[in-house]
């Protein structure tokens, strides 16, 4: 069974957000967090913000876009519409944010604001307002805005971003899975891009599959080939029971809530059928006994690095004795006294 450790751990490298983008994401939050609590009705209303999302969880993967403000709105009536929420925070970072030689920096969304950070490596936040809420279980949570276009058509949609980063804790802790849930979580992301790029459902969905998965107790290690290759299957598994089923993507935050997943029914069956696939090819892998096409096969499904100008090379590197194609490297043997010594071009 190749384990082949020393390529996964590199893989995992290759895929964590740059040096720059973990230090101008606080910076940007802060910044964005700034301009909203300095205006006398955001304030009015209570706002609190705090950072969610993949690179708060720790499971964000280069290249790491954005960053999200989530706007906890502590005393908004429950009268005030979302819109009129969005519409304040747009004419508080569009005046703190203007427009540069014709560059729009800020973009109204249907849920919240978008700010753009040119001089931050291209990174930008979301800002999304939320308001109280207590869920019929008696949970206390958010809610946000509904991705609705018409105003006839707003309202508010739960939502318990600090719940699933204290999930995500737990099961990364040593009483669950001892720091491997992370990693598993990290590269099935990635997974997910080099198989699928741009198209929805997005990587918050394969984490959340991912996380009832690991709940299944069938995702078992210990080594990262194992988790990986037993999540691709149990969350495929999870992923085909919600889309092709039609029983919904149990949101973990939410007891009794589902999930409200973007995308077509054909994208959702897409990304079904290639973690389906991946699931196969990542458990051929690691039954064969050939080293050389079983990291041939994790380099496929892991693909390539993403960054501004494009894709970069194969997260997952070739062990040394393996050609790039996944055949395993000819040595020729050297008998004393031989006058020709074959050079491995290696030195010191």
């Amino acid at each position: 069974m190749p384990v082949l450790t020393t390529q996964f751990d590199a893989a995992l490298r290759n895929i964590e957000p740059t040096a720059a983008d973990k230090d101008n994401a606080p910076k940007a939050h802060a910044e964005v967090s700034d301009a909203l609590r300095a205006d006398d009705t955001v304030l009015g209303w209570g706002f609190d913000p705090i950072l969610i999302g993949s690179y708060k969880r720790h499971v964000g993967i280069r290249r790491m876009k954005d960053v999200d403000v989530f706007g906890r709105l502590t005393q908004l009536d429950d009268d005030v519409l979302p819109g009129t929420v969005l519409s304040a925070f747009e004419r508080v970072l569009r005046a703190t944010f203007p427009t540069v030689d014709g560059k729009v920096r800020v973009h109204r969304q249907a849920r919240s604001l978008q700010v753009e950070f040119p001089d931050y490596d291209g990174l930008y936040v979301d800002a999304v307002p939320a308001r109280p809420w207590v869920t019929s279980s008696g949970v206390d949570a958010w809610q946000l805005p509904k991705r609705e276009e018409r105003d006839d058509e707003q309202g508010w949609q739960g939502t318990n971003p600090s719940e699933l980063t204290r999930l995500t804790t737990e099961l990364n802790d040593e009483d669950h899975f001892d720091g491997d849930y992370v990693p598993t979580v990290k590269l099935l992301r990635q997974t997910r891009r080099s198989l699928l790029g741009h198209r929805k459902p997005g990587g918050l969905t394969v984490e959340l599959a991912a996380y009832h998965a690991f709940k299944t107790g069938r995702v078992q290690g210990p080594t990262h080939a194992e988790f990986y290759a037993s999540a691709l299957k149990e969350t495929a598994a999870v992923l085909s029971n919600a889309f092709v089923l039609g029983l919904g993507l149990d949101d973990p935050t939410l007891p009794g809530e589902k999930v409200v997943v973007r995308g077509s029914q054909e994208d959702k069956n897409a990304l079904v059928t290639a973690f389906q696939d991946a699931a196969t090819k990542a458990q051929s892998a690691l039954d064969s006994t050939d080293t050389c096409s079983a990291a041939k096969a994790f380099q496929e499904l892991l693909g390539k690095a993403v960054d501004d100008v494009g894709t970069s090379d194969h997260v997952f590197p070739m062990p040394d004795t393996c050609n790039a194609d996944g055949t395993k490297k000819r040595f020729t043997s050297v008998t004393a006294g031989d006058p020709l010594v074959p050079s491995t071009r290696r030195f010191g």
